[in-house]
């Protein structure tokens, strides 16, 4: 048989519905309902899809029918084809999307920038359905290439295949306390006194590094830990700790009063990212999607711009 791979999907192409199918239930018979057919000739179909590519897709056990690596690959690439297909299908249709628009991202970008912008789009076009999740950039990655999600918002580029991703922005962060520490109402605060109190720390990131960005050779004692960077603004309220927090998520409480802003901290901006899949990146819905978080992120709320900059050696041996 032609080992030519067109020539092979030309034949495979009326199994695929089939294929697919199973793959995602691993269960003949659950499968078999979806499509209306008996499960004697599903795993007849699936059996030709086999023979024609002169692969095993499954593990076949007593009760249970599993994809092996081969047939997750082929899934992936099935589904990467459909989401293609049901995109061209939607411009070929209808001028605008409509449907399901699957969307990952993470915390502080999904509160203040992320859910505005689709709120915003979904009110002017009601036929689509924004459905969010939470996801690392890595796994938002792998869903991006596989189909699962249309576009994602991250702090980690990258340059995977198949996917076009750019920096759309970032976030400024400062130290924050609420009032009740110590320092809320202190004078001639400086960094050296800052780090002599307890903070509140973000977890350890996929980099290996705070999540918060806190500088590893600057020493500071950790009195609370959190999973998610949005979530000290709550600890940094109780008045207990000091905390790392974007400026937009402190920017109501500092202006109520209920924060103090402390000086400048060595934490670097936050860049923000958007990626899609490479096939999509033209998209209209896409596009406007990601150019909405982008002008929301250029006027969000930002740290004063220090006075005059410190060397990092200096402020070490301060410490």
């Amino acid at each position: 048989m032609s080992a030519d791979p067109a020539k092979k999907l030309q034949l495979i192409w009326p199994w695929i519905p089939a294929f697919r199918a199973v793959a995602e239930t691993e269960h003949l018979p659950t499968a078999a309902g979806r499509l209306h057919v008996s499960p004697s000739a599903l795993s007849r179909s699936v059996k030709l899809v086999e023979e024609t590519l002169g692969e095993e897709l499954f593990v076949r056990g007593s009760r249970r029918i599993t994809l092996n690596r081969a047939g997750q690959r082929l899934l992936e690439a099935i589904r990467r084809s459909v989401t293609s297909l049901e995109h061209a299908m939607h411009g070929v249709l209808s001028h605008d999307f409509t449907g399901d628009y699957r969307v990952a991202s993470l915390g502080v970008l999904t509160d203040y920038f992320v859910l505005p912008a689709l709120l915003s789009l979904q009110k002017e076009r009601p036929a689509v359905v924004p459905c969010m999740t939470t996801l690392s950039s890595k796994d938002a990655n792998r869903q991006l290439v596989s189909g699962q999600i249309e576009v994602a918002f991250y702090y980690d580029a990258t340059a995977m295949p198949g996917i076009e991703c750019r920096r759309i922005g970032s976030l400024t962060n400062s130290l924050y306390c609420g009032k009740g520490h110590p320092l809320f109402g202190a004078k001639g605060v400086n960094l050296p006194a800052v780090v002599e109190h307890d903070f509140s720390v973000a977890a350890i990131g996929d980099r290996g590094t705070p999540m918060d960005g806190w500088p590893v050779e600057v020493p500071r004692k950790v009195g609370f830990q959190i999973t998610m960077l949005s979530t000290n603004l709550r600890v940094a309220l109780s008045g207990r700790f000091v905390c790392v927090l974007p400026d937009v998520v402190a920017h109501a409480e500092l202006a109520a009063g209920r924060l103090r802003r402390l000086p400048p901290a060595p934490v670097p901006e936050t860049a923000v990212y958007a990626a899609c899949r490479a096939e999509d990146a033209q998209a209209s819905f896409t596009a406007e999607v990601i150019e909405r978080v982008e002008a929301a992120l250029g006027a969000a709320p930002r740290a004063p711009a220090p006075k005059a900059a410190r060397s990092p050696r200096k402020l070490r041996s301060r410490l």
